[in-house]
């Protein structure tokens, strides 16, 4: 029974190897070449470093699936039957517990991941459906720009959504989050101007501040590249979300999607001139234009 174990994980080493060995040789052998020049760079879609991320999950996932839940276990069970070998009746129960509680913590990181992969995936689809809202705009003039690359003293960091035309520019973050369950006021969402309150009683301000530093980044990055000095409005939605409140002088507006483009469009006065509005949406356009062949999926 213990060389029949060795066998089996010779077997999964094995398999391992091939199916990835066989991965790398279909990708780097092949016989034709691109057929656009390696610079050719592609426009941001909306979520785009959420889909990378989610990419990187799922691949991760299946690394987990394999090393924890196959080849990990197996081990610490021929790991287990060779020290049983050597020790008495009653510790040898002991020993084979192990390889239980390693397909177990198998088991439990793979369900983490999952949960990380199921948050991500709902990321994604909250900025999906604001860009689908914000999509109207362009009719009236607007450019829309969305997952703006940026790099600040914290490392590096994304704008959601950027509203650039008729003189303003906005800076839209997205936050997609579920609803308590048995709740009927559990869809609402209130806003006072100086936090968010939250179903249960839970307050918060973080988002408040991330829209503002996103804002005042943006606002810092076109007067250091375009010497355009002018407000940068932070805007902040939920989608799905029942927003109430938000006196016009708040610092940042809090709405749900649905209600963003008429916001947009009738409450931010125009600053620039239409000069400096298609300055910045080139400049916006080219942060963007970033994504390479690798890059797509």
């Amino acid at each position: 029974m213990y060389w029949q174990a060795i066998y089996t994980l010779i077997y999964i080493v094995m398999v391992m190897g091939v199916f990835f060995g066989l991965t790398s040789w279909r990708l780097n052998r092949r016989k034709t070449r691109h057929p656009l020049g390696q610079d050719v760079k592609l426009r941001r879609q909306p979520g785009e470093h959420l889909r990378m991320r989610m990419s990187k999950a799922l691949e991760y996932l299946l690394y987990r699936f394999l090393v924890l839940l196959l080849l990990l276990p197996a081990a610490v069970f021929i790991a287990a039957l060779h020290i049983c070998s050597f020790v008495l009746e009653p510790l040898a129960v002991g020993i084979l517990a192990a390889p239980v509680a390693a397909l177990m913590f198998g088991m439990w990181n793979i369900y983490y991941g999952l949960g990380e992969v199921m948050n991500l995936k709902l990321g994604l689809f909250g900025e999906r459906v604001v860009a689908d809202q914000l999509e109207g705009l362009k009719q009236k003039g607007y450019e829309v720009f969305h997952d703006v690359p940026c790099l600040g003293g914290g490392g590096r960091f994304n704008l959601d959504h950027v509203v650039v035309g008729r003189g303003v520019v906005v800076v839209v973050e997205t936050k997609t989050r579920r609803k308590l369950k048995g709740d009927k006021e559990g869809h609402k969402l209130s806003y006072n101007g100086q936090f968010l309150a939250w179903p249960g009683g839970k307050t918060s301000t973080g988002e408040l501040e991330q829209a503002q530093r996103n804002a005042e980044w943006l606002r810092k990055e076109l007067k250091t590249h375009l010497n355009v000095d002018t407000v940068v409005h932070p805007v902040l939605t939920f989608p799905g979300w029942y927003v109430t409140g938000g006196p016009p002088q708040a610092p940042v507006l809090v709405t749900a999607h649905k209600s963003l483009p008429n916001f947009i469009e009738n409450r931010f006065k125009p600053r620039l001139t239409e000069a400096e509005t298609d300055a910045v949406a080139r400049h916006m356009n080219r942060l963007c234009t970033d994504l390479g062949y690798a890059d797509v999926e």
